[in-house]
């Protein structure tokens, strides 16, 4: 049986750039995934309501062995690296605010689920995709206010 949890955000987890250089001389990228005690008691705790109600319901007793490593090892199998550039409408906790657009600069934007604040289990490319549409959305709509202010500064 597979099972895995949504990881809760850890300033320990980041993305860096290495001291090494790939073949055309750029640092690579140093990946740091950490998960925290948090994560194993939630995993630890999700798995004994689950068999607990298996129990209830009748379909027989769920045997695991509880220990941590091996529930890092499960950990494992469903990362999804986010949060990178995290979203919150205050800077001092997020990089973007909800349009997507990097706090204190007023045209850049960043469309990826590095914005998510926390990884869940499945893949993200709907919910990424939606993130997206909603985003151009946006920009269009900031475009068209800004073209018609233009246009209207011009006539006067």
């Amino acid at each position: 049986m597979f099972f895995a949890i949504e990881q809760t955000p850890n300033s320990a987890s980041r993305v860096s750039l290495s001291s090494t250089a790939d073949a055309f001389g750029c640092r690579r990228l140093h990946l740091e995934w950490r998960f925290n005690q948090l994560d194993l008691d939630s995993m630890r705790r999700s798995i004994q309501v689950l068999a607990s109600d298996l129990q209830k319901a009748g379909f027989g007793q769920l045997v695991y062995q509880d220990d941590s490593l091996r529930l890092a090892q499960a950990l494992e199998l469903a990362r999804h690296h986010m949060g990178t550039t995290r979203m919150h409408d205050d800077p001092t906790q997020g990089v973007v605010n909800r349009d997507c657009r990097l706090h204190g600069v007023d045209n850049l934007y960043v469309a990826g689920a590095s914005v998510f604040p926390t990884s869940g289990v499945a893949n993200p490319t709907l919910t990424l995709a939606a993130l997206a549409i909603r985003l151009a959305d946006h920009l269009r709509a900031g475009i068209g206010a800004g073209a018609t202010r233009e246009l209207v500064a011009a006539a006067t």
